[in-house]
């Protein structure tokens, strides 16, 4: 079944009902620009692990079976996590959906 961009994007905002989802008709993509911000954790010298995320400001824990680890210097861990977002895209119909804004914070516990 083919939809036009103006179907698909009605199709997606109501089933996303956080953010505005933009579908690029030459990547055959969606994109958004939703706000996402990751909470990495050092767990040791050069070794972060994420423990969260804030998703348009909904803050979600993530499960010991979902905690990445990145490998690196504080700034080498960001990048890494921030990439990691969109490694594996979350897919809506047959199209990935791209982040466009995500970034991270060191999540430093009391």
């Amino acid at each position: 079944m083919s939809h036009t961009k103006n179907e698909l994007e009605t199709l997606i905002s109501q089933k996303k009902t956080i953010g505005i989802y933009l579908f690029d008709e030459e990547q055959q993509i969606f994109t958004s620009d939703v706000e996402i911000v990751l909470g990495i954790q050092k767990i040791e010298e050069n070794l972060y692990r994420a423990e969260y995320y804030f998703f348009d400001g909904y803050e979600a824990w993530l499960r010991d079976d979902q905690k990445l680890l990145f490998e690196g210097e504080e700034a080498q861990a960001k990048k890494k996590a921030v990439l990691s977002w969109n490694e594996k895209p979350e897919m809506f119909m047959e199209y990935p959906i791209i982040y466009t804004n995500v970034k991270c914070e060191i999540y430093e516990p009391a």
